[in-house]
């Protein structure tokens, strides 16, 4: 037994040499095998629960070759940082859960799904909240740990662990109340105005931003119960979550001026999921289902060789709705 374990130790060291010396190559089986959940897909039985598993494996890959890379580099110092240690299971957990949630569905049916989906929301808003309450960040990424650019590895590092830098840093106050640039808080020679910076108190911009940012947190949990009240398509459901997610975007745009470059650009994104909304129930079956349908019937009677894309769609929209277009998902 000592012998396998020692030989699958060293296997493994060799494979992180293997991936620290050929992160290109890495990344490129990495993309296969990720494609290749998308070619089984209706190809063999039980193609949801294998199409998934594929695909949350290629993610799991791709996270621990990062992992490896990045410690190869020394770029990351906190790997044992209680809160890179939550991110890392928050960002496990978004890569699982819908390959958890069909096999719930496949074992023990709707009931069994439903508990698993429950138990999954409530763990992710409560390490979120924990990320929000220990963490820099105001705004937490979806998944928390972003996929590592392996052709700018220190570059990629440093932006992630400046997402949630505090803007106040870059100013000092004198007594007299004068505010002053810090050397490394100018901006570029070609952006300067020379006209006297703003100063915002960083522990009442962190106050502002974690409202927006826990209404956006509690959307999942919120929406679960009126599920349990009203039906998982009832309007009043789907009224409730899109209302705090406007209700978080809002708060976060009208103190845009706090944000830095990288969490307005989680904002933006943020802003085009406000669209996932018209492929969800209950608006979806109401009304998007039907134009939906119509759009692709019509591509693939009018246009050439269309049919062999736009049928095969078709017959996937209905599982991709059900399976993928949960109100909490981003």
């Amino acid at each position: 037994m000592s012998a396998i374990t020692i030989s699958a130790k060293k296997l493994f060291e060799a494979y992180k040499t293997w991936v620290s010396e050929n992160p290109q190559t890495v990344g490129d089986f990495e993309t296969t095998f990720k494609w290749a959940s998308y070619f089984l897909a209706g190809r063999i039985s039980n193609s949801s629960i294998t199409t998934e598993l594929i695909y949350s494996l290629s993610n799991l890959l791709a996270l621990l070759n990062d992992r490896i890379i990045e410690k190869a580099m020394c770029v990351n110092p906190l790997v044992n940082d209680v809160v890179y240690k939550m991110k890392l299971m928050l960002t496990t957990l978004e890569f699982c859960e819908v390959f958890i949630e069909i096999t719930a569905n496949k074992l023990w049916g709707q009931k069994g799904r439903w508990f698993f989906i429950t138990i999954i929301q409530i763990t992710k808003s409560i390490g979120r909240f924990y990320l929000l309450q220990k963490s820099r960040n105001c705004i937490i990424t979806t998944p928390p740990i972003s996929a590592l650019d392996r052709k700018n590895v220190n570059k990629s590092i440093e932006e992630n662990d400046q997402v949630g830098e505090i803007e106040g840093s870059k100013f000092f106050k004198l007594r007299s109340g004068k505010v002053i640039r810090r050397i490394n808080g100018a901006p570029p020679p070609n952006e300067r105005d020379f006209t006297t910076p703003v100063y915002f108190d960083p522990h009442r911009k962190k106050k502002i931003l974690s409202k927006a940012e826990s209404l956006f947190i509690a959307k999942p949990i919120l929406h679960l119960g009126t599920i349990g009240l009203f039906g998982y398509k009832s309007w009043k459901s789907y009224g409730v979550a899109l209302i705090l997610d406007i209700a978080s975007i809002r708060i976060y745009y009208e103190n845009r001026h706090l944000l830095t470059d990288k969490q307005k650009l989680i904002l933006s994104r943020r802003c085009v999921n406000l669209l996932l909304y018209l492929v969800k129930s209950p608006f979806y079956e109401s009304k998007a289902q039907y134009c939906i349908n119509k759009i692709l019937k019509g591509a693939a009677h009018s246009i050439p060789f269309a049919k062999s894309i736009c049928t095969p769609i078709l017959q996937y929209i209905p599982h991709w709705q059900e399976t993928y277009f949960y109100m909490w998902s981003t």
